[in-house]
Formats: structure tokens, sequence, C-alpha cells
């Protein structure tokens, strides 16, 4: 049974009220955070209590976090099927200012693969090409999608500073609070 039909999804979770600077590192620092598996995609964690971050969780962003899911996937399905989306895998990202459609548009690429497998939506991508225009540097990572052969309906990414990205993906000390999801 899933967390949301028991209602323990709730508990599972950061609340979203709260101080707004509650996952800004102190100057220097890594964010305490790590990305754990949960049913099967990669989800935020916070190191202090185990709770889960959601991913729309607004004040991600003042830590330098950006979480997207991408659009248009099902209009580049043979590039989304061809490439190795699994969560954990590096993307990366190109800047389309010539885009008829949005000037802003950023589009997701496989690491390795000619085609884009998706779109940052309009509102994330101008934030994003903000950023990235001041000269930003970011990595980008998949937290959910597919093996390369398998069709992929929802790709969902988090892009960071690339030294951020490899804290993130660090194995999560055992010596932290076991996640909520996993105590008994």
């Amino acid at each position: 049974m899933n967390d949301t039909t028991t209602g323990q999804g709730e508990r599972w979770y950061v609340p979203s009220d709260g101080p707004a600077d509650r996952f800004v590192p102190p100057v220097g620092q890594m964010p305490a955070l790590h990305l754990i598996e949960y049913e099967g995609d990669l989800r935020l964690c916070e190191d202090a209590t185990g709770l889960l971050i959601g991913p729309t969780d607004r004040r991600l962003h003042l830590a330098g976090l950006y979480v997207a899911n991408l659009r248009g996937t099902k209009y580049h399905a043979e590039a989304a099927q061809a490439a190795d989306l699994r969560p954990g895998r590096p993307l990366r990202f190109v800047r389309e200012p010539d885009n008829p459609h949005d000037p802003f548009a950023i589009a997701v690429y496989p690491r390795q693969g000619d085609g884009p497998v998706g779109y940052v939506n309009k509102q994330k991508a101008r934030a994003w090409s903000k950023l990235l225009a001041a000269g930003e540097q970011l990595s980008i990572v998949s937290l959910r999608g597919t093996a390369p052969g398998m069709d992929c309906e929802a790709v969902a990414v988090l892009a960071a500073k690339p030294q951020v990205v490899v804290s993130l993906l660090s194995p999560r000390p055992l010596s932290l609070p076991q996640p909520v999801f996993l105590r008994g």
C-alpha cells in the first residue's frame, strides 16, 4: 500500500510551512540533505530528521536546488526511450534562446545523445535561464526516469551547483536518523 492511501505520506515529509531558510546551509557548507531511493525514484531527505522533502517545496530554490518535471517528453519519446534516464544519471541541458515558442527554453538531453528528451517548464526555464546567463554553473541529474529501451512517461530532474549534486548523491551516513518511511 502506498503512503498516500494510508495517510503516512504527510508525516513522512517536511512540513511546507516553517522557516524560509530551513534548507539553506551555512556559507561554505553543503545542504544537510541527501538523495535517497524511494519507490524507484530519488527523493531529497533531510539529514537531521530523516523526513522527505517534497519536490515542490518552495524553499528549495533558496538553497540553490532546482527541481522540475520535464514537459514535452511525449514529443521526444524516441530520444527518451533511447536514453539512460534512470534516477541519479547525469544529464545536460541546453538553453534555446532562438526557440520560437519560448526564448527562455531549456532542453534536457541525456549525457550522450543527439535529441532532447524534454524541456524544463516555462516558468522554471525563465528562472534557470537567468541563473545560467549570470554565469551560474549547474549540473543536472535525473530523479525519475527509465533505463534505455524502456518507454519513458515521466522525467523529473534536479539542478544545482556541481559540488552540491555530488554531495546530494553521496551515500547518506548511517549515523544519521533513518529515513522516516523506513522506521518500524
